[in-house]
């Protein structure tokens, strides 16, 4: 079961406020940032922009201090067999012991995110402090353990999730990365929160992860929520589909972002876990704008997604959770990054429909005066 919330900790109720997962299509740096604070100013994230540049794909973004990564053009793995490996091993448990036992900031800094890597992140740093608007939040993200753990090879073409070495390397830099946003943002007032992105949660449980259990993928990920507590941050993940949320609830995770469109039921196939999750302090982001179809993305509207939050939310309610509970505890977010399969217009138009959506859930429930 998850921790049990500290009474003297407060919970956080965004009440309706918008967010985004991470990603847009465009490729100029400054004007997609400008976009995020225009549309989503009380809880802004930085962008990934993976058009723009290889080096900000989901499954090499977060590499950056891994011992025995290899580039070859666009392949990116794992190379145990190289001559240094053991050197590049001993280096990186260095700075991870620097950090974790002495809270070395220069450590710290090595598994920093650079300008080559996510030019978002470096941007919204230059942005946040010309917002006139108040942030309640500040999110980052990082692209969680299993996702990335079973999406990098070695160079046998072997999942390095199933290298204990490797597995322990990965999760430790995610921790790690997540650790460093939180630092870095926290100096500009607000509470950071800090998305695991786990779109190959997916496959846990299939054929192709049958040999990984429960207990290995809620270690690695409470490994990270960790790091981010340590530093006073927030944790949520965003996963998809028909994702085993049950096993998601037993970790330490504060918040859940779930596909609110196209996968409603899937979040209330488990009502005993949810009630504990929320009563324990937890949120729900509600994906509930389209980023994955270019049609639904073009013609839905506030009032046709209004009333798919509303049919979502009763749901819930039949399945005897509170109504305003839910309602304090939901953040409104896109279903997904808005970076895969949108064109620019389409993604601004889905930015736009976020902002007005939560400003109409906000305005109907009595929430603007709160935050």
């Amino acid at each position: 079961m998850r921790k049990v919330y500290n009474p003297s900790h407060p919970i956080f109720e965004p009440c309706c406020l918008a967010t985004t997962i991470g990603s847009l299509p465009h490729t100029d740096v400054a004007l997609g940032t400008c976009l995020i604070f225009e549309n989503t100013p009380q809880i802004p994230a930085w962008v990934q922009f993976p058009r723009r540049v290889f080096h900000e794909n989901m499954t090499v973004q977060f590499t950056e201090g891994m011992p025995g990564l290899v580039e070859d053009g666009e392949r990116v793995y794992f190379d145990t067999g190289t001559p240094d490996f053991i050197n590049q091993l001993t280096d990186f448990y260095t700075r991870y012991l620097a950090v974790s036992e002495d809270g070395d900031s220069n450590a710290l800094d090595s598994f920093g995110l650079s300008s080559q890597y996510a030019a978002g992140f470096e941007e919204f740093v230059v942005q946040l402090p010309e917002q006139a608007t108040p942030q309640v939040m500040l999110k980052g993200q990082v692209t969680g353990p299993f996702t990335l753990g079973t999406n990098l090879l070695d160079q046998d073409r072997r999942c390095s999730y199933y290298d204990d070495q490797l597995r322990d390397a990965i999760v430790k830099t995610v921790a790690l990365k997540a650790m460093w946003q939180v630092t870095q943002l926290s100096g500009f007032g607000p509470q950071v929160m800090i998305f695991l992105d786990e779109p190959s949660l997916l496959g846990f449980g299939s054929q192709t992860f049958i040999t990984v259990s429960r207990e290995d993928i809620i270690g690695d990920i409470n490994e990270v929520v960790a790091a981010i507590h340590d530093r006073g941050g927030l944790a949520g993940v965003h996963c998809e589909a028909n994702t085993d949320w049950s096993l998601l609830m037993e970790s330490d995770l504060d918040i859940l972002d779930f596909d609110a469109y196209d996968h409603m039921q899937a979040i209330t196939l488990y009502p005993i876990e949810l009630r504990a999750f929320l009563e324990q302090g937890g949120c729900l982001g509600w994906g509930i704008v389209p980023t994955l179809d270019k049609e639904a993305a073009a013609t839905e509207t506030v009032p046709s997604l209004l009333a798919r939050f509303d049919e979502g939310l009763e749901r819930l309610v039949s399945k005897g959770l509170g109504r305003e509970l839910l309602l304090r505890r939901a953040l409104i977010t896109p279903s997904c990054g808005a970076g895969g399969v949108l064109t620019e217009p389409l993604a601004e138009r889905v930015l736009d429909l976020l902002r007005q959506l939560s400003t109409t859930l906000r305005n109907r429930h009595g929430f603007n005066g709160q935050q």
